[in-house]
Order: C-alpha cells, then structure tokens, then sequence
C-alpha cells in the first residue's frame, strides 16, 4: 500500500514546488487589462492595472503587439492554475491526517478487482483517478486535481464474471445513493464512487441494471472510445488497475470538452487532454493506437476533436507547438 499511499504524498510535494514555480514566473510577466480609447478617428491603447491602491494606465500605442497578449493570456493561465493548485494543497493536507482511511478503501477496491478478475471483464478506472495514475506511474506532465470520486467504467452488455459490487462496497462502510434516473453511487471515507456505461444511438437511454454486478451505472456519451484501447497499471505487488490507454483518454477529453456549459469544467478537459496528448506524441505505442482509433470513430466526432484542439491553443498559448503536431496526428 506503501505505493499507493505515495500518489497524494508526491502530488502535495509537487504542488508546493509548484506553487514557488508559478510565484516566481508571475512577477516577470506583465499585469492588467488592455482598455482601448478611440480619439477622432484612431483607436490608441493602453494596459491598466492596479499599483499600491490606484490604478495606473500605461500608455502602449495604435496597436497591441503579440508577445503582449500572449504574455497577458499566459499571466491569467498561470493565475487560474496557481489558485488550484492552492486549493489542492489545502485539501492534500488535509488529506495527510487520515491518508490511510482514504486510501486504504481504494486499494481494497482495486485489490478485489484484480483477485476477481474483473479488469479482465473490461472495467476500467476512468476520471480523476486514472489521470492521477497515469501521473504516478508515466511520464506526464502534473495537474493539480482534488481525489475524492472514484469513476468506475462498467462495459454494456456486461456478460463477464459475477460480482456483487454494490454488496462489497457495503461492506466496506460505504452507503449507497440513487440519482433521480435511478442510477446508483457510493459515499463513504471522504470520497465519491460512480459507475458510468456507454450511451449509444441518438436517443437518450435509460440506465440499465447490470444483473451480474448488482449495480445501476449512469449513461454517458463518448464513453466507448474508453474501451477500445487500455492499459494495465501494476500499483502494487497483487493490485493491478486497468485505464484506458492515454490515447484513448486524450481523444475522450477533447470530446467531452465540447459538451461542457462550465468554462472551468471545459478548460479541465482540455489541459489534461493536452498533457496527456505530451505523452502521446513521445510514444509511438501510443501513436499507433491513435491512429486505430481514428479509423473507428465518424467524421463527426473528429471535427469535434480538432475544434477541441484548435480551442486550447487559447488556453494553452504556450503549448502552441505542442497542440499544432496533435493537430496534425489527428487531421492526417
């Protein structure tokens, strides 16, 4: 357990780091709003920000040069992941009094999986989690995210092993709940443990209950480009973990970006699917399951992916490169 109990105490050490990281870039970079004022028939600029309690108009000219909206976009960048990030932080530690009963429960799960041989059935841990993993245990970029939901990937129809989930999770303290379509979660420890399955077809469907699990999982769209490619993580001598593979994930963030109302929910997406897409462009195990993939999915849902792509350079300016060869890989 000793492993798994290091995720959260590598990603607090990381996130402090971080943090001076981010603290020492900001002050070298250029703070404000660029205002515009039209006098006759010129429009002239200026960046205001506030000074000791005033606020101070700098005067820039007729026009605005790129490396200072590109320097402005990345200040507001960094402040939005520095203000995670301390809220990360916070809940880091005060996750370290009771790491144990967090994660104890979580290690109980995937030891239970891996001795009933459900990653064999291909369920899949997705979400929160599997980024969490892919940072522990790849080489991928970090991003602050909070642990408290376990999302569970369940494949429909499910003709795999038999295994009362929803009784095992009972007895491990947890109490279950019911959203209003009657889909089933678990809380418990701090935590939050959804089960999600594949929506097909134009119309919405109702949640299906799994006979041979004992569950009710939520229907989701996107979720089968999830099953398509994976990857078995070994945690632990005993405790395996199946994800999907990183190429999968990164196509299934850029689609689901497009569905988001919440602007922070959607720029999430779109981070992790570019440090994820870092991974995959180094990888060429990766980048042939990319291409396998593009090959099952409809046009359709490759312009989604490459307005995703397009998108993100605006929230990532300074991975723009890095998003032009994703771009390519995706468009060939």
């Amino acid at each position: 357990m000793d492993d798994l109990k290091n995720i959260l105490k590598d990603n607090l050490e990381f996130y402090l780091q971080r943090e001076k990281e981010i603290v020492s870039i900001l002050t070298s970079l250029p703070k404000g709003r660029i205002r515009g004022k039209r006098i006759n028939r010129d429009q002239y600029y200026s960046l205001q920000y506030r000074k000791e309690g005033r606020v101070v108009d700098d005067y820039i000219g007729k026009s605005v040069s790129e490396e200072l909206l590109k320097s402005l976009q990345k200040r507001k960048n960094l402040e939005s992941e520095l203000k995670k990030i301390r809220e990360s932080i916070i809940t880091l530690k005060g996750q370290r009094n009771f790491i144990y009963e967090f994660i104890e429960p979580v290690r109980k799960i995937f030891y239970s999986f891996t001795k009933e041989k459900l990653w064999d059935e291909e369920i899949e841990i997705i979400g929160s989690w599997c980024y969490i993993l892919y940072q522990k245990y790849l080489t991928l970029k970090k991003y602050p995210l909070r642990t408290e939901d376990l999302d569970i990937l369940i494949p429909l129809p499910y003709k795999g092993k038999e295994f009362d989930i929803s009784k095992f999770l009972k007895e491990l303290g947890f109490s279950i709940n019911f959203y209003d379509d009657g889909s089933l979660f678990f809380t418990g420890f701090g935590m939050k443990i959804e089960f999600l399955s594949p929506e097909r077809g134009k119309q919405k469907e109702k949640p299906v209950f799994v006979e041979r699990l004992k569950i009710t999982p939520q229907m989701l769209r996107y979720l089968d480009i999830l099953l398509k490619e994976s990857m078995v993580i070994s945690i632990e001598r005993g405790v395996k973990v199946k994800v999907p593979a990183p190429a999968a994930f990164f196509l299934h963030k850029l689609l689901v970006s497009q569905k988001r109302r919440e602007k922070g929910k959607r720029e999430k997406d779109l981070k992790q699917a570019i440090y994820v897409g870092e991974y995959v462009v180094r990888n060429k195990n990766e980048i042939e399951k990319l291409s396998r993939l593009l090959l099952q999915i409809s046009d359709s849902w490759k312009r989604r992916i490459a307005q995703s792509l397009e998108e993100s350079i605006k929230i990532l300016p300074e991975e723009d490169s890095l998003i032009e060869k994703l771009l390519a890989l995706v468009t060939f």
